[in-house]
Order: structure tokens, then sequence, then C-alpha cells
């Protein structure tokens, strides 16, 4: 078994290009090979993270405070 990502964190969620989203004091972003390609910067500290069901197309950040929407592209 080999480690999908060299980072662990509280939440994780995927999307349907097969990116995965990682919450781990922000949000880093990795293809489906497990490369990281990216990271959203998020005011407060991330707790979970969640792709809407239907169009896949919203990323939800959830924090103790707030609730913030991430457009997927």
């Amino acid at each position: 078994l080999a480690p999908f990502a060299n980072r662990g964190g509280e939440s994780v969620a995927s999307d349907a290009q097969g990116r995965v989203y990682i919450a781990n004091g922000q949000v880093f972003v990795f293809a489906a090979d497990g490369a990281e390609i990216g990271r959203i910067d998020i005011p407060e500290r991330p707790l979970q993270l969640l792709v809407d069901n239907r169009a896949r197309k919203t990323l939800f950040v959830v924090t103790h405070h707030a609730v913030y929407s991430v457009a997927i592209p």
C-alpha cells in the first residue's frame, strides 16, 4: 500500500475530473495521479470538504464560523 499524497489533513473530497482536495490549514489540490497541482486559500482553517452531489461543480469548505463555496472548473 503506497500513499496517494505526502500530506494528511482533516478532510478529503474528490471531483468529477478525479482531482482530490485535502484540507490541511488550506485546501491542497491533487491530480488523480497524486501530483500536487494547486492550493485554495480560505480565510479560516478548513475542517471539512464536500463536493455537491449533482453537478459536482462546487467545493464547499466548512470552517468553525462559516461555509465557503469554491467553483470547480
